[in-house]
């Protein structure tokens, strides 16, 4: 044997940045922020999911290094998930707040782009065929065009029906007329 026995390994690769963590309740074991959930016992998992947020808010230039350890520490000696809330409460991203009404207009409105092209494919056969037939034959795209179309309107009309009517103004009296 003329080489050391692990000469032909491959050569180990450069460490890698762990990627970004989409900051959300969801990587814990259980959501931390109900009151019957802040007292249980926190996971191995809870802890090492709290310092890589806090380790991430660090990295994007959100803590200083002062408070990045003093987040980690206690993180690290945390009991139960009550005890990780306030360490990591500010770095969440906000919940996404389209919902519902965002998806039905960006389904509708995928909806329409795709009736415009069906519609121009339709059209562009139907011209075709009247072109070499010397004549303008019957106008069929009509059919398909208008029973894809229907359920595309109905559920336009049913998206504006189906919004929540704007919220209530809440009267004000001028500053020393409250009476309560």
């Amino acid at each position: 044997m003329a080489g050391t026995q692990w000469e032909n390994l491959p050569e180990p690769l450069p460490e890698r940045p762990a990627p970004a963590l989409n900051a959300s309740w969801q990587g814990f074991t259980a959501d931390p922020r109900p009151p019957a959930n802040q007292v249980l016992r926190a996971a191995d998992a809870d802890r090492d999911y709290a310092t890589r947020l806090i380790d991430q808010a660090r990295l994007d230039g959100r803590l200083s290094s002062a408070e990045h350890d003093e987040r980690a520490a206690g993180a690290g000696a945390a009991r139960t998930l009550g005890e990780l809330v306030p360490l990591v409460s500010d770095l969440m991203l906000p919940a996404p707040t389209a919902g519902r009404h965002g998806r039905h207009h960006r389904f509708t409105q995928a909806g329409a782009t795709g009736w415009i092209g069906l519609a121009l494919v339709l059209n562009a056969i139907w011209l075709m065929t009247s072109i070499s037939a010397a004549r303008p034959l019957y106008y069929w795209p009509m059919w398909p065009m208008f029973f894809i179309g229907l359920p595309l309107v109905m559920s336009m009309f049913a998206s504006r029906r189906s919004e929540p009517p704007p919220p209530p103004q809440q009267r004000r009296l001028p500053p020393g007329q409250d009476l309560r």
